[in-house]
Formats: structure tokens, C-alpha cells, sequence
């Protein structure tokens, strides 16, 4: 469930988590839209909000979206990443007890953060805030490691941190509540989207300091682990970029 450890588990890498972590691509708005008939009419809550990466795709579709964060650093750098859109505002608030009024949103979305959430409150807490159909979208970006020798290597790396990256990883991979989340233990639908991203050295490094699990300078293990991430770096980047394989995972269904 969203517990004030996961709530505060990104405090001191949201600077990084901001600059560096992967973006959602613009290709699953089209698509939800003809899916579900997402359109700028719609009233979006967006649990889980983070810095607003999932949010602002709807923004800019023109949706009214509501940003539901218990983290105050990633609320205010998602206010200033959003700074300017009218039609966003963040709450603070979790998956479980959002705040939000009963039976006013269309749509509601997770992304990269339903694995934290309790499923069954969260799946009252959803239907209590939605109005019919009632539907739910949940998207992660995920690195497979057997796409590609970067993407093992780089899990490998991960592997040797501790068990709290195999805990996280764990729950990030395919939540098993996924597949029960829906009205009479339905499975949401699954649609998948490269999201290719190239990282500089600097990029590499920002985005593997952001993730919750990796260690901090005050950590022993830091230095281990950004030397074995610039050994990666060297051994395959290609006119300073490093290409590194990501997916977006978009699951899909309605609760009412």
C-alpha cells in the first residue's frame, strides 16, 4: 500500500528522477483514443502523479487533470514542470484515500507507481471517484533485460545491489493484482510501445541515481556502482550515446 517509506522513498532524487527519467510516448494518447474514446472533454485523476510525466500527455490533449501525490519534492517539481497549463492542478493525496469528489472523473491513471498501491482499497477508491464507464489506465516504462546486451548488463549491475531492488523489481515487472483488478476478477488489456532512449554519460548516470534502490554518495556502495555504470557506458557507447531499450506498457479496462 502507498506507506509514508513509499511515499517518501524519492525525496532526495527528484532532481534527477525530473531531468532524466523516460517520458511517456505521445502514441498512446491516439491510441486511447480509439480505444476508449479519450477525448479533451474528460476529466483525468492521475494517482500516484510523481512529477507529472503521465499527466502532461493529457494536459496537452487538453484534458482537466488531476495530479494525486503524497510526496510534497515531487509535487512541487511537477507544479513547476507543469507550470503554465491551466488545466492541470495537483492534491495531496494517495491511491487509497485520494480526497477526490465521488463520481467526477472519466479516467483514471497510474503511472510507474500502481505496484506501491493496496489493491483492493485502491480498486473502492477508484470506483468511488469515477463515473461510468469507469475507465482505468495503468503504464510503465520497463527495460527488458533480454532485449538487448546493454539492458542485461545493466540488470546485472542492479542484481548485485541488495534486495531491495529485487523487491522493487519484483513489484514493477507485472503486478499479480493486475490480473484481478477489474469488476468479476477481469484482466486489464495489454498494448506495448518502444520508447527508445539514448543516454550521455551524465544522462546514464542521472537516471540510475534516480531510481529509489540506487545508493546514494552517503551510501558505501556508491562508488562501486557508478564505476561499474561507466564500464558499461565505455564498453558500448557509440559517439558518446549510449542506446539503451525501453518499452512502455499500457494496461487498459473499465471498473463501471
Amino acid at each position: 500500500m502507498t506507506t509514508p517509506e513509499s511515499s517518501t522513498r524519492f525525496n532526495d532524487r527528484v532532481e534527477n528522477y525530473l531531468r532524466y527519467r523516460p517520458r511517456y510516448p505521445q502514441e498512446i494518447i491516439p491510441f486511447l483514443q480509439g480505444e476508449i474514446g479519450l477525448n479533451s472533454d474528460w476529466r483525468v485523476a492521475d494517482i500516484g502523479s510523481g512529477t507529472g510525466f503521465l499527466a502532461e500527455r493529457f494536459v496537452e490533449l487538453g484534458c482537466e487533470v488531476t495530479g494525486v501525490e503524497p510526496n510534497a519534492a515531487m509535487r512541487a517539481a511537477g507544479e513547476k514542470y507543469l507550470r503554465g497549463h491551466c488545466n492541470f492542478r495537483f492534491v495531496d493525496g494517495t491511491a487509497e484515500s485520494s480526497g477526490l469528489a465521488e463520481a467526477m472523473f472519466d479516467l483514471v491513471t497510474a503511472g510507474q507507481a500502481f505496484h506501491w498501491f493496496e489493491p483492493a482499497s485502491t480498486r473502492e477508491e477508484f470506483k468511488r471517484i469515477l463515473r461510468s464507464p469507469g475507465w482505468v489506465v495503468l503504464v510503465w516504462n520497463s527495460r527488458p533485460a533480454s532485449q538487448s546486451t546493454v539492458s542485461g548488463e545493466y540488470e546485472s549491475i542492479l542484481e548485485e545491489l541488495d534486495q531491495d531492488y529485487k523487491k522493487v523489481a519484483e513489484k514493477n515487472s507485472r503486478p499479480e493484482n493486475l490480473e484481478s483488478f477489474l469488476d468479476n476478477g477481469a484482466s486489464l488489456a495489454q498494448v506495448r510501445f518502444p520508447n527508445l532512449q539514448s543516454y550521455t554519460w551524465d544522462q546514464l548516470r542521472g537516471r540510475a541515481l534516480s531510481s529509489s534502490y540506487a545508493p546514494l554518495p552517503s551510501d558505501q556502495r556508491h562508488e562501486w556502482f557508478v564505476q561499474a555504470l561507466r564500464a558499461l557506458f565505455e564498453r558500448h557507447k557509440e559517439d558518446g550515446l549510449l542506446a539503451f531499450p525501453y518499452e512502455t506498457n499500457l494496461y487498459w479496462g473499465h471498473l463501471k
